[in-house]
């Protein structure tokens, strides 16, 4: 089984509600193997949300800083959302676990998924995003989608 972005399965879950066009590298994997999430939905944030980011944290390190509380993921109004990115990367690897995922295709810059840590993403964003830092701590291998 191979844990996808929803978002990059197609399906209408990013915060500014963009459907994205499916690679065509992943619509080649077989359906059946496909388990699409997004844990910003499954933290009950709503589609359309305002954008958030990672504030506070160490560069690489951003998503293991926020779930050991040492940086949050603020909106651009201030809001702290970080209880709702935690609980849906919680969610995520609750099912991730259950359904035997092994690896990982995530969509690069976000505050939930983004896994760059090399710093090479030309259009910037987290090194590693709060889902990422789960997933990794449980040994599943990680690859991220610029989409």
């Amino acid at each position: 089984m191979i844990l996808v972005s929803a978002c990059l399965w197609g399906l209408c879950t990013r915060y500014d509600s963009r459907v994205l066009a499916v690679p065509t590298w992943l619509a080649q994997l077989p359906h059946a193997d496909i388990l699409a999430l997004c844990p910003e939905v499954l933290g009950g944030l709503t589609v359309p949300r305002p954008a958030a980011r990672i504030v506070g944290a160490t560069p690489g390190r951003e998503g293991t800083d926020v779930l050991a509380g040492r940086a949050r993921v603020l909106t651009a109004e201030g809001l702290d959302v970080s209880a709702a990115f935690i609980a849906g990367a919680q969610a995520v690897l609750a099912r991730a676990l259950a359904a035997g995922v092994r690896r990982a295709y995530l969509k690069d810059r976000s505050p939930s998924c983004a896994h760059d840590p090399q710093g090479h993403n030309p259009r910037g964003g987290p090194g590693q995003g709060v889902l990422t830092a789960l997933l990794l701590a449980q040994g599943i291998e990680v690859m991220e989608v610029r989409a």
